[in-house]
């Protein structure tokens, strides 16, 4: 049982996202059917396919002071690349099986913290017209959580197979930081299934 952000986009849904009318694919002409992977059918896996993958994340939260004001926010930092975000779902994290590619994180949750007050203080003093910053005091609370990535794995050039990211909460395209986590951790799994390869 892990805590875990709700998948709100289906694998059909993800599928007509990566195959949607483009202009590199002349408007849909050259796209071919995106299959959704099954869990236990190998046959599902031939690209283009898509599969749904749990990523881990640390939601930690910052005790925050401005002026004699004192406010908690809730941060996220994932947990491979160790990307920093303002977290405004925590109500949503919900307690559920992962009967599906699951991965560990790659840092613990003392870096968590640490890249979590970094990136608040980056996020703070980029912010302009504001007079007196807030400070960060403490350390409230750390959860760790999973959220899903719908990932497209597709043919380049009919010879190398590459993969696109998205969002399976927000829907929206993953960026280059989400695609290496996702790489790395495809890399890390397949070194522990097999490691006389190392």
């Amino acid at each position: 049982m892990s805590l875990c952000l709700p998948a709100r986009i289906a694998g059909d849904q993800a599928a007509r996202h990566f195959c949607r009318p483009r202009f590199w694919n002349l408007y849909g002409l050259l796209t071919r059917a995106v299959r959704v992977a099954t869990p236990g059918t190998p046959s599902s896996r031939v690209p283009p396919f898509v599969e749904r993958l749990w990523l881990p994340a640390y939601a930690v939260c910052l005790r925050t002071t401005i002026r004699d004001n004192q406010k908690s926010v809730w941060t996220s930092v994932e947990g491979i690349s160790g990307e920093f975000a303002l977290l405004d779902c925590l109500d949503e994290l919900v307690p559920r099986e992962l009967d599906e590619d699951w991965f560990p994180p790659a840092i613990d949750d003392t870096q968590a913290v640490e890249l979590a007050r970094k990136g608040m203080l980056r996020y703070v003093m980029a912010q302009r017209g504001q007079l007196n910053k807030p400070t960060v005091d403490a350390v409230e609370e750390v959860r760790p959580y999973h959220f899903a990535v719908w990932v497209y794995y597709y043919r380049r050039r009919r010879k190398y197979i590459d993969l696109k990211v998205l969002d399976g909460y927000t829907g929206k395209s993953a960026g280059a930081k989400m695609r290496v986590s996702v790489i790395n951790a495809l890399v890390a799994a397949k070194r522990r299934r097999n490691p006389v390869e190392q």
